[in-house]
């Protein structure tokens, strides 16, 4: 809270002063009243009259921070220079009291006045305004005050002060703006983070309805078909308990996978090379097509598989051929679900520069299974986004004769199919 404080304090324009300029203030005010005690009291001749006017001056240009409201920090630089150049121009005692060094309000309040606007000066027309009256009180103290004659030595004590005050400035708004960049990184490190987490979700939610779903629908159909080719009462009834707790588990799979995509608006930052990076003889394994083919013939679904294309396929990245390997299955589980009895057919055509996958099903040749119809809208939609991250594409819609076609077009070459 302290810290917003300060970094509202030196890039923004408040409508009023701050604690600090108001502790400021009052010091210089006391130091005012103080100067004019002293110069009453060690100055000879020094009428009350002249004294009290300079000393009104000053107070007045001291407080002039808190009258503006802390929003002018050129007004305070004018009122300071203004103040005291006429103090030391004009033929007074504070004139003689200034060339012995005795006026030490001027100092002070300069310092305060340009280390004001070096931190609270928000455009380059308020620092060269500001910088002009520095100057120019500068060079008219220095030439009517006699500084053992020398004009050199008193500019440099004349703009000392102002020097000081710039730099205590600038060193205050730097130490801010550090702060503030500190900020800014740990805010960027906490959403980083945070999107990180959101992705882990997304890709979870992914592997859930791709993983999960198609092994329940082998297990309802395997169910399904045992309660159809079995006579024994109680084995139907179990095999019937089974597609009944099938259906529930799909169900709540996708459930689960509403709740895990419902940061969806987020721009995913992952690419798939980046998350399939399991190179082991059991992901090798998940990954080939072949396996998911064997497991829908198992079932009884009607599957014609081919390979074509002169192309080695155990050159594919891993990423790749796990992205196949997805499109075949949601292509075969959408394939059980909705069209029953249908003949499937998996192509997959191996090019030099690419692979394309085709999975047509026929006309459903019975009435979809209600324990597995329905589902969540994720499965190809996880695909397109899978497929279009590696620099492919992804089609999916009714094939001619009530049928349905799921095709994929990807990179073959390890350097493109990494490419974000």
């Amino acid at each position: 809270m302290a810290e917003a404080a300060e970094v509202q304090e030196a890039g923004a324009e408040p409508g009023r002063a701050t604690k600090t300029q108001v502790v400021g203030v009052a010091c210089l005010v006391a130091l005012a009243l103080g100067t004019g005690a002293f110069c009453l009291a060690i100055m000879a001749g020094a009428g009350v009259g002249e004294v009290a006017a300079g000393v009104a001056a000053m107070v007045l240009a001291s407080a002039l921070p808190v009258i503006a409201g802390g929003r002018r920090p050129v007004a305070g630089v004018v009122a300071v220079a203004a103040v005291g150049g006429g103090l030391a121009a004009a033929d007074t005692v504070w004139r003689d009291l200034t060339a012995a060094g005795g006026v030490l309000w001027v100092p002070l309040a300069l310092a305060v006045a340009s280390g004001t606007l070096a931190l609270r000066a928000h455009r380059p027309a308020q620092a060269a305004a500001g910088g002009a009256v520095l100057t120019a009180y500068v060079v008219t103290v220095a030439a009517a005050v006699p500084f053992d004659g020398s004009l050199a030595l008193g500019m440099l004590d004349t703009a000392s002060p102002v020097f000081g005050g710039v730099a205590a400035g600038l060193a205050r708004r730097l130490a801010l703006a550090r702060r503030e960049r500190l900020r800014h990184v740990q805010r960027e490190r906490a959403l980083l983070a945070e999107r990180t987490r959101v992705e882990e979700r997304r890709r979870l939610a992914a592997e859930m309805h791709d993983t999960v779903s198609h092994r329940i629908s082998l297990m309802v159909l395997q169910a399904g078909a045992l309660s159809a080719g079995t006579s024994d009462p109680q084995v139907r009834a179990a095999a019937d308990e089974i597609r009944t707790a099938g259906s529930k588990a799909i169900d709540e799979v996708r459930s689960i996978v509403g709740v895990l995509h419902e940061d969806r608006a987020a721009e995913p930052t992952e690419h798939p090379a980046a998350v399939d990076t399991d190179t082991s003889t059991a992901a090798e394994t998940a990954s080939d097509p072949a396996a998911l083919v064997a497991e829908a013939r198992g079932v009884g679904q009607p599957v014609e598989f081919t390979v074509t294309g002169g192309a080695d396929a155990s050159a594919t990245p891993a990423h790749t051929a796990r992205a196949v390997y997805r499109v075949v299955q949601e292509a075969l589980t959408n394939a059980r679900k909705h069209a029953p009895g249908a003949e499937v057919v998996v192509a997959l055509r191996y090019r030099e520069d690419a692979i394309a996958v085709d999975i047509t099903n026929a006309a459903p040749a019975a009435a979809p299974d209600p324990a597995l119809s329905g589902g969540s809208g994720a499965g190809l939609e996880g695909l397109r986004h899978r497929v279009e991250l590696l620099g492919g594409t992804l089609n999916a819609g009714p094939a001619p004769g009530g049928g349905f076609r799921v095709g994929a077009l990807l990179p073959a070459g390890a350097e493109r199919a990494q490419a974000p």
